[in-house]
């Protein structure tokens, strides 16, 4: 027999191993991910620096005319009476119409008062009686007498010639 010890020596180096090979897969994987995505940064593109302030600009100057929009009354459209408010007095007026109306439902709602059932027109009179009386069969049937039971299930053995 083997002392205790030295199964429990043979199980750890696997381990051992099996976690440095893993510890440098993920190191090299880690290093060569960093090595192709390389600096994104403008000094190894100068050209890109000044497309980077033409960007500032442009968004600098939307967001200006966007505050403008939000904030100051024009006309839209003189032809057609458009015209545009600041958000705020919008909102107020948005609010002031909806607090006039009665509530109601978004769309119909089937409910039991709501949905009247039609009145049912009256059934066809009756057909007169035939001339002759109809005979209905019984309810149950009789029923059928048993047959004859063959001799056997198996059928009859044929000599063979």
């Amino acid at each position: 027999m083997q002392p205790a010890t030295s199964n429990q020596a043979a199980s750890k180096k696997p381990i051992f191993w099996i976690f440095l090979f893993a510890l440098i897969g993920i190191t090299l994987f880690v290093g060569i991910t960093k090595y192709l995505r390389g600096d994104s940064s403008s000094d190894l593109y100068p050209e890109d620096a000044g497309r980077d302030e033409v960007r500032v600009k442009n968004l600098a100057d939307l967001q200006a005319e966007n505050q403008s929009k939000l904030l100051t009354y024009a006309w839209v459209d003189r032809a057609k009476g458009k015209v545009q408010i600041p958000i705020q007095e919008a909102m107020k007026l948005v609010l002031a119409d909806i607090g006039s109306k009665k509530p109601a439902a978004a769309y119909p709602i089937a409910g039991v008062e709501a949905a009247p059932v039609a009145p049912v027109a009256p059934a066809p009179a009756a057909t007169p009686a035939p001339s002759a009386p109809v005979v209905s069969e019984p309810a149950v049937k009789e029923p059928a007498a048993p047959k004859e039971a063959t001799k056997s299930a198996k059928p009859a053995k044929v000599a063979k010639p």
